[in-house]
């Protein structure tokens, strides 16, 4: 019983942080948009934030796809290419928090799957 409670709130929590991260995700690229139309963005900042955007995407995908496979099956072994996939994806996030926020500090919240 206590692997079901700590798989359902593995489950859950990461479902939580993929929700928000997503939300995250797009605020921070329509503020990207955003600050380039205002000037505040180089068309070559903007190329350097999209290539890591798409970096923590694929990170963000991964991560929803172990969190699939681990839903499905419980085991130790998918548990931990979840937390791994988490780790990346957070990992992933701060840098492209870290790119927009250099350029404008307080854009975007570098806290994984939060909002």
């Amino acid at each position: 019983m206590a692997m079901v409670v700590s798989c359902g709130t593995l489950i859950k929590n990461t479902y939580v942080a993929l929700s928000f991260s997503k939300v995250g995700y797009d605020k921070a690229m329509t503020s990207v948009a955003d600050l380039q139309r205002q000037g505040f963005i180089t068309l070559q900042q903007r190329e350097e934030i999209n290539k890591v955007a798409k970096i923590f995407k694929e990170a963000h995908n991964t991560l929803v796809d172990a969190l699939e496979v681990y839903a499905r099956t419980g085991l130790a072994g998918d548990k931990d290419k979840v937390l791994t996939a988490m780790t990346s994806a957070t990992s992933k996030w701060s840098q492209v928090a870290k790119l927009i926020n250099t350029i404008k500090p307080g854009t975007v919240n570098p806290t994984f799957g939060k909002e």
